[in-house]
């Protein structure tokens, strides 16, 4: 969910200066008398004097260099925003073990397509009609986001949402509103206020890892909580009852992390959605073909991923441990970084395609290493897990980068081949490999496709944004 700003011309400005013509005083001065077609006399003419030089500050050309490097402070910013939904997932992971395998895929699906599509809508909309009415957009989608969540779940048959009907509602729109809190976070740029409101989920993700780790909490003694409560202070004298949340020497209940996760939730979404209470544009809000057709591109470029994700999630083995996500998570600031800079570089700056062209070659080396790796070792599903995790994140950046700097179109078909490709080794008639190699080999074809069309794209400077 990259916002990339408003594209600059590239044509050089042509500075006119217009020569200043002779004082005229009173009707008839020397600046008439001069330009007469009949003068009785000639008119001595007045030396013109030179347009002055732009003055050229010094000062003003000092605070360049550090304006080319503000696009970090926004890197982090995004960052921190995402740690988010990240801090969400990690606090309801009890809640995931409890649906079944479907929910949080769907989950993915819904929210992570709608997040793309909305956040290029928005952007565009905010340009246009303001914040206010950018907003109430990203509400209104997600709203019918939500409402089509319920509908699936209302029909949906108990081996696909679990034993509990319920919790696997709460489980989706629990992920909806996060991912619209921080595509509405994006779009109303208040990504330092809603990153602020997160803080909550932050810290009750903190608590499941300690509780999942068996460590206590910083200031309760150990051996006191059972999995997935919650202590606040000191605790009460004596031993309290099982599952009880205190507050100094004070039993006020049984407020687990899942009770309070879903409150946390709710705050940070009001905040992020307080523009869209601000009186603004009321009319209808619609959207030009340009428009249309790059949120589009960018809702095709949504599904693709989730898709992806997916695919390689269920293709790794259910006894596998490895975390292929992680590399997924470790390439999201650096790809907020690389695109940060080359969209600020512009054709100006020397070296765009070479630098890009490094950023985006360690994943393809590294996962194609993985996988080199994986057919010589043992442990062959945990290595190609990783693998495919790097070069997931890799095609990410890559269609990112792309639609970045304007070619959605091409972003679009890249991030549909990765499942496409994963889906035909399946169908055609060619030796069985299994669903994760499949998947690694799909991923390592499109990072190598994705690169040539950013060398391309990269060299052009029409293509600058």
């Amino acid at each position: 969910m990259t916002i990339t700003p408003r594209r600059t011309s590239t044509r050089p400005t042509r500075v006119r200066t217009r020569r200043p013509g002779p004082a005229a005083t009173g009707r008839h001065g020397s600046g008439v008398r001069a330009g007469a077609r009949h003068a009785a006399e000639p008119v001595p003419t007045v030396p013109e004097t030179a347009a002055p030089a732009p003055a050229v500050s010094v000062r003003r050309r000092s605070r360049r260099a550090p304006a080319r490097r503000a696009y970090l402070g926004a890197v982090a910013l995004r960052c921190a925003l995402y740690l988010g939904p990240l801090s969400v997932a990690l606090a309801g992971g009890e809640s995931f073990g409890q649906v079944a395998w479907p929910v949080p895929l769907v989950t993915l699906l819904l929210g992570w397509t709608a997040a793309q599509a909305l956040t290029c809508a928005g952007v565009s909309v905010a340009r246009r009609a303001g914040v206010s009415a950018a907003c109430r957009l990203v509400g209104a989608g997600f709203t019918a986001t939500g409402a089509l969540w319920c509908a699936l779940v209302w029909v949906a048959p108990h081996a696909l949402v679990g034993p509990h009907r319920w919790l696997a509602l709460v489980v989706g729109l629990g992920g909806l509103a996060t991912l619209a809190t921080v595509t509405a976070a994006l779009v109303t740029r208040a990504e330092a206020a809603v990153v602020r409101w997160f803080v909550p989920c932050w810290a009750l993700a903190a608590a499941a890892l300690a509780a999942l780790a068996s460590r206590p909490v910083p200031g309760l003694p150990a051996g006191t909580l059972p999995t997935g409560t919650l202590s606040i202070g000191m605790p009460p004298i004596g031993t309290p009852p099982a599952g009880t949340l205190s507050i100094g020497t004070l039993p006020i209940g049984t407020l687990s992390i899942g009770t309070l996760l879903p409150a946390a939730i709710v705050v940070a979404l009001i905040r992020a959605f307080r523009p869209a209470m601000i009186c603004g544009t009321r009319g209808p809000i619609r959207l030009t073909r340009p428009e249309v057709r790059r949120a589009a591109a960018y809702l095709a470029v949504g599904a693709s991923q989730a898709i992806s994700v997916g695919l390689v999630w269920r293709a790794v083995p259910s006894g596998s441990t490895a975390p292929f996500w992680l590399p997924l998570l470790l390439a999201v600031p650096i790809l907020e970084a690389l695109i940060g800079w080359s969209t600020e570089a512009g054709p100006d700056r020397r070296g765009v395609t070479a630098v890009t062209l490094a950023g985006l070659l360690p994943p393809l080396a590294l996962g194609i290493a993985l996988a080199v790796v994986a057919a010589r070792t043992e442990a062959r599903a945990e290595v190609l897990a990783l693998a495919g995790g790097t070069l997931l994140g890799g095609v990410f950046a890559v269609t990112y980068l792309l639609a970045a700097r304007g070619r959605t179109g091409v972003a679009a078909v890249l991030a549909i081949a990765a499942p496409l490709l994963t889906v035909s080794l399946k169908i055609l008639p060619l030796p069985a490999a299994g669903p994760l190699p499949d998947a690694v080999g799909a991923l390592a074809v499109t990072h190598l496709a994705g690169l040539l069309a950013v060398a391309l794209t990269a060299a052009d400077p029409r293509r600058a944004s």
